[in-house]
């Protein structure tokens, strides 16, 4: 039986992470980062009622929730 290579599907799950990471870094240091979509600056929605915070564009194109401590 031959072994199936995810190497590049680690690799492009890896990739994908540490952009997500380095984008919310530079929502968070007040940088101006637009929406690859609509190409809409991205903003920060703090923590709501039900406890989540957030960072969209106005059409929510991109939608990334973040985990937030009490």
């Amino acid at each position: 039986m031959s072994k199936i290579d995810f190497s590049p599907v680690n690799k492009e799950t890896s990739n994908s992470f540490h952009k997500q990471k380095n984008l919310i870094k530079k929502v968070l240091a007040g940088k101006s980062v637009a929406c690859e979509v609509c190409k809409q600056p991205l903003f920060l929605v703090p923590k709501n009622k039900e406890g989540q915070a957030y960072i969209q564009c106005k059409k929510a194109c991109t939608h990334i929730e973040l985990e937030v401590e009490n």
